[in-house]
């Protein structure tokens, strides 16, 4: 059995910033081995990484194929790459005969994966995309997409937002939808006292830290007491602007990954009483980030876009907001530092409600029911 991924090489000083669906295809191999299954792990070595994350089982064998695209800063594909992965990874499937092959990824990944069936590979073949298909208005593209999946017996989806989308678009249903937890050991809960409001992500236009910065601009000023902290990767678009306004404002702090000694995700997190997360699209369905963040004992605060609402339940584990919308994300940052009993509140459900729905024991039954179907 084998699970590909692109990207599951990391740089050693990264390895607590693994991407999302690298999170969901490693967790994966590493049931599908405990549940007696002979798994391989295929993957991609980006420019500058060097090692695999820790929690790739040992008994998961490990294939490298070329890598063929940059993710960050900015998504590129390159074309004799592309050309040279495609043909590698047909050679791997069809020497080493695959009882099933799992890729996990964007849209391209899934059409990469019905390629490969069309042109020869005999294995059975599941796919886990991270989002919902492109909204085409092309019939043609419409056409060529479902007939093409016609070769990719089962999408696995992690999210009900995801699932409707391909079903959509399939015009067949999907398997049961598998939902993740997180790989990161995340520190329980505790009564350590906060004050701090937190963003942490990629300081980028889709995850809404423009929004982030005007709200915390316009708030700091009002609660001297509460500390505005940004937790964001370096060689971003709005950096400088982060820059500018830490220097600006006393009670706002930035802090540039690799953070630097003694700051961590967890001491940023053990230190927040809430988190921000003002995305305008989301990288991966469900958000890793949202629920790596409510695992932490978090509450969250975010837009009611793509499968956010099936992670944040508004008044319970956080608040969901309208998108795009700095007024909106301010009042309710306003609400939560106003209100200190639904701040507990949210506090007190925020792991425990989110780990009863988005865990591994659930995600590794409902996977392992459809591989063998």
């Amino acid at each position: 059995m084998a699970v590909f991924v692109t990207g599951a090489f990391v740089r050693r000083d990264y390895l607590e910033a693994v991407s999302g669906h690298v999170q969901i295809a490693l967790m994966a191999a590493q049931i599908l081995s405990r549940a007696g299954h002979d798994v391989t792990l295929i993957t991609t070595k980006g420019d500058g990484t060097d090692c695999l994350p820790d929690d790739v089982a040992e008994d998961v064998g490990v294939c490298v194929v070329p890598h063929a695209t940059r993710s960050w800063p900015g998504h590129r594909v390159y074309l004799v790459k592309a050309l040279r992965q495609v043909f590698c990874l047909r050679g791997l499937l069809k020497t080493r005969h695959f009882d099933a092959i799992h890729f996990f990824g964007g849209t391209a990944t899934g059409l990469l994966l019905a390629l490969l069936r069309w042109t020869g590979v005999r294995s059975k073949a599941l796919y886990t995309p991270i989002k919902r298909p492109p909204a085409w208005r092309s019939r043609l593209r419409l056409g060529v997409v479902r007939f093409a999946f016609r070769r990719v017996q089962h999408v696995v989806p992690t999210a009900d937002y995801v699932a409707s989308g391909w079903t959509s678009l399939l015009e067949r249903p999907c398997a049961p939808v598998a939902r993740p937890g997180i790989m990161k050991k995340m520190a329980p809960p505790d009564d350590v006292p906060k004050n701090t409001v937190l963003f942490w992500r990629n300081a980028t236009y889709e995850n809404g830290v423009d929004i982030a910065l005007q709200a915390f601009g316009r708030l700091a000023g009002t609660y001297p007491e509460v500390r505005f902290v940004f937790a964001v990767r370096p060689g971003e678009r709005y950096e400088k602007n982060l820059v500018s306004l830490e220097r600006e404002i006393d009670n706002v702090d930035v802090h540039i990954y690799p953070y630097g000694e003694g700051v961590s995700l967890d001491s940023l997190l053990r230190d927040a009483r809430f988190v921000v997360q003002p995305f305008r699209s989301l990288s991966i369905n469900p958000q890793m980030s949202i629920i790596e963040t409510l695992y932490a004992g978090v509450p969250v605060i975010a837009p009611a876009i793509e499968s956010n609402d099936e992670v944040v339940r508004h008044e319970v584990n956080g608040l969901l907001i309208p998108p795009d919308s700095v007024d909106a994300l301010s009042e309710a940052i306003e609400r939560l530092l106003g209100d200190a009993q639904l701040l507990a509140t949210l506090a007190r459900n925020a792991r425990s409600h989110t780990e009863q729905k988005w865990n591994w024991a659930s995600f590794g039954q409902d996977l392992l029911r459809t591989y063998h179907e």
